[in-house]
C-alpha cells in the first residue's frame, strides 16, 4: 500500500470513520482512505463505472439512481457531471499522441447537432478497414474550408494519405479533399444503400452518436460540445466494442499497443499526475518558517523543536516520542505533547 498523496510505504491504519478504515502516512504527515484520488472522497471504482454509463448511453438521473442502488450512497447530478468533464479532460490527453495503424480507404460525412438551441455540423472520417474514427470537427456551416479542416487533421493522426476517400454529394468535400490530399487521392462520391462504395459505415457511426446525444438534449455550448465528443470518440475508439469486429474496439483491433482500454485506467493513473503539496515541513532545525493557521489572524513564529512537526489536529491533543517517529493520544513517560 502507497500514501495516494506521496507515494510513501511508510503508512499506518489511523481509526475507522463510518466503518471506512482510514490510513496516516508518516512522510506527508496526511490521512488519507484507499481507493480515493487526492482531494477526493469518492472511490475511484464508482466514478469508473459512472463514466463509462453516461459515454455508454445513460442520462445523468439514471446514473444517480444505478450508484445509489448498487453503492448505497447518494451522489448529486451535478457532482456526477463534474467527474465527466474532469476525466474527459484526462481521456483526450492521454490518446493524443496514439499513432493509429489504418488502412488505404476512408470514409467522410456531417450530420447535425444542436448546440445552445441552434444548428451546427460534425464533420468526421473513419477508416473503412479497422472503424477507427481519426478525426472529427464541430462547424457552424459546411464549407470547403471546414471540409479541407477536418480532412487536414485526419492526415496528421493517421500519418499518411489515403488511396481512396469515399464522400457524400456535398459540394464543399470536391475541393477539400483536393486541397489537402492532391491528385494521389481518389475522390469518390457515393451515398448510403449501395452495393459498391456505401456510407453505411460512418452513416451507422452517426447513428450511434445520435442516440448519445439525444439523451442529453443538446449541448449548452460549443466548448462543452467539443470536449464531451472528443471524449465520445475516445470511448468509440479505445473501449466501445463493435460486433463487426468480433467483438473488440477498433484500437485493438490494429493489433499495437493502446495507451487505454477501459474508463479505469483513465481514472486510476490520474492520482499520480495531480500536484499536491506536503501541508508542513518535517524538522525545524535552522529557520523557523511561519505558519497562517487563518487567513484574518496575523502569523506567529514556530518554536524551534527537535521532534517531528505534524498537522493533525485533535482537540485532546497529541504526544510523540522523543525521536519523534511515534505518535499517541495518550501521554506516556518521556513523550512530550506537540500539540
Amino acid at each position: 500500500m502507497n500514501c495516494k498523496y506521496c507515494g510513501s510505504q511508510r503508512i499506518v491504519k489511523f481509526g475507522t470513520y463510518q466503518g471506512v478504515q482510514r490510513y496516516w502516512c508518516k512522510d506527508c504527515k496526511r490521512k488519507f482512505v484507499l481507493g480515493t484520488l487526492p482531494k477526493m472522497k469518492t472511490d475511484v471504482n464508482i466514478i469508473s463505472a459512472a463514466l463509462s454509463c453516461y459515454f455508454g448511453g445513460m442520462p445523468l438521473d439514471a446514473i444517480q439512481r444505478h450508484l445509489e442502488q448498487q453503492y448505497h450512497h447518494y451522489y448529486t447530478e451535478m457532482g456526477i457531471y463534474n467527474w465527466v468533464k474532469r476525466f474527459s479532460e484526462e481521456a483526450v490527453n492521454k490518446i493524443k499522441d496514439f499513432q493509429p495503424i489504418v488502412g488505404d480507404t476512408w470514409i467522410a460525412d456531417e450530420t447535425m447537432l444542436k448546440v445552445g438551441g441552434k444548428k451546427v455540423w460534425f464533420f468526421d472520417v473513419i477508416d473503412k478497414k479497422t472503424r477507427y474514427l481519426l478525426a472529427s470537427r464541430l462547424s457552424t456551416s459546411r464549407t470547403t474550408k471546414e471540409a479541407a479542416l477536418v480532412m487536414n487533421e485526419a492526415k496528421k493522426i493517421a500519418g499518411k494519405s489515403p488511396k481512396r476517400i469515399i464522400t457524400d454529394r456535398l459540394a464543399a468535400y470536391i475541393d477539400g479533399v483536393e486541397l489537402v490530399f492532391g491528385a494521389d487521392t481518389k475522390h469518390i462520391q457515393s451515398k448510403p444503400f449501395t452495393d459498391v462504395n456505401s456510407t453505411n459505415i460512418i452513416e451507422r457511426f452517426q447513428g450511434t452518436l445520435k442516440d448519445r446525444t439525444k439523451i442529453i438534449r443538446g449541448f449548452k455550448n460549443l466548448k462543452t460540445a467539443e470536449l464531451l465528443t472528443d471524449a465520445w470518440l475516445v470511448h468509440y475508439n479505445f473501449f466501445k466494442e463493435h460486433e463487426s469486429l468480433g467483438n473488440i474496439p477498433p484500437a485493438q483491433k490494429m493489433g499495437i499497443p493502446t495507451p487505454l482500454k477501459s474508463w479505469a485506467e483513465v481514472v486510476n493513473p490520474a492520482r499520480a499526475a495531480l500536484n499536491t503539496k506536503p501541508m508542513l515541513l518535517s524538522v525545524v532545525r535552522e529557520k523557523p518558517s511561519l505558519r497562517r493557521k487563518h487567513p484574518k489572524r496575523k502569523p506567529r513564529e514556530l518554536k524551534q523543536r527537535t521532534f517531528t512537526q505534524v498537522a493533525i489536529t485533535s482537540p485532546r491533543g497529541f504526544y510523540a516520542d522523543s525521536k519523534g517517529e511515534r505518535l499517541s493520544r495518550k501521554p506516556h513517560r518521556g513523550w512530550k505533547r506537540i500539540y
